[in-house]
């Protein structure tokens, strides 16, 4: 029988605090066996099942984790099928899902982690009612949970719900829960791996690194007392650093996709300040790299400095429908464009965009 008993045995003997001794003597059997079981070095005779299960409350289903596998099987398929919605940007659609895995599960905590993850990723916390919900469960996983992941995905959306809603004071409480840059588990991994586990996992946190300080610059262009100019260096330098890891020409991945939104930002800049040459520069490069994503395949990356990571499109996931072809369409109907709209650089931009386009198609 492939069960692994020994740490269910082990969890329900604390819980109910006996010793090994204390549930031999009630079976009639060495302490020295019990041990034996929870080292799993030896599995109880078949005829002290119901008597073990009995003796702790549980079923011999939960006593051989056969209930928990089950448990673990429905909610991997709810994920899945969560995920295919998600994959599509049928948002909506995921969130009816892991409502009916977290009432199915209502115990499980990381089928509430999903739920308040999906919650927020469909619209934020614009909406109050939607917003209650989420500070619901990321408060109930705060008091529950002793997993880490659980309680960062948690303090992380609490944060950014707060700060939505304009309350600043209980965001930065929760900001404050936040791990340390210099303590990750990225950082940790990569400095105890050795050989390609070493390695894939010290490029994976430099990725990772650079996203984040992209995002900490593309954050800049939402501050008060920021000028066009200024705005326009910060994304600048966001997308120098989403591009930093790759060698020229080369499939960027994921980065494509913020390289595309942070160009057609800086392009609607220039326009404002009746830059248009550099405008449309900048259009242009939005919208190779909104095309460059749409031909995206699971392969691995070729520099060196990420050599070790593949790009899996099939795992990107996205709370809205077309791609991002379709995105930057949209973007050029801003008033800001009016002006250049007649130029043979703005057709070809938008012809290049609706031939890749999803929804264009449709």
């Amino acid at each position: 029988m492939d069960v692994n008993m020994k740490d269910k045995l082990r969890e329900l003997r604390r819980k109910k605090n006996v010793t090994q001794e204390a549930l031999a003597n009630h079976l009639g059997i060495t302490p020295q066996s019990v041990g034996k079981w929870e080292r799993g070095e030896g599995f109880p005779d078949i005829t002290l099942l119901p008597a073990i299960a009995l003796y702790f409350g549980v079923t011999v289903d939960e006593l051989l984790g056969v209930e928990e596998a089950r448990k673990e099987a429905k909610l991997a398929a709810y994920d899945r099928e969560a995920q295919e919605y998600l994959h599509a940007g049928k948002v909506g659609d995921a969130i009816e899902v892991r409502e009916r895995a977290y009432r199915e599960f209502p115990n499980d905590l990381g089928a509430a982690v999903d739920l308040m993850h999906d919650l927020y990723f469909e619209n934020g916390g614009e909406q109050r009612e939607r917003a209650e919900r989420i500070i619901e469960l990321g408060e109930r996983i705060l008091d529950e949970s002793r997993v880490t992941w659980q309680r960062e995905s948690a303090i992380q959306i609490l944060t950014y719900v707060y700060h939505d809603l304009g309350d600043k004071e209980t965001a930065l409480k929760y900001a404050k829960m936040g791990g340390d840059l210099y303590t990750t588990s990225y950082d940790l991994r990569a400095s105890v791996l050795d050989g390609e586990d070493g390695i894939k996992c010290a490029q994976s946190y430099i990725q990772n690194l650079l996203l984040l300080c992209s995002l900490s610059a593309r954050s800049l262009t939402g501050k008060a007392d920021m000028t066009t100019e200024e705005k326009i260096k910060a994304l600048e330098f966001a997308v120098a650093v989403r591009l930093l890891p790759f060698d020229a020409d080369e499939n960027v991945g994921y980065a494509a996709l913020g390289v595309s939104q942070d160009c057609s930002e800086i392009a609607a800049y220039y326009a404002r300040l009746g830059k248009y040459e550099e405008s449309f520069d900048a259009l242009e490069k939005a919208a190779r790299y909104a095309v460059d994503s749409t031909m995206r395949k699971k392969r691995r990356f070729k520099s060196f400095i990420v050599n070790r990571i593949e790009d899996d499109p099939s795992s990107m996931t996205k709370n809205y429908e077309g791609n991002s072809c379709d995105l930057r369409l949209a973007a050029l109907r801003a008033d800001e464009f009016d002006p250049m709209r007649d130029d043979e650089r703005f057709a070809r931009i938008k012809a290049e965009l609706e031939a890749h386009g999803e929804l264009a198609h449709e």
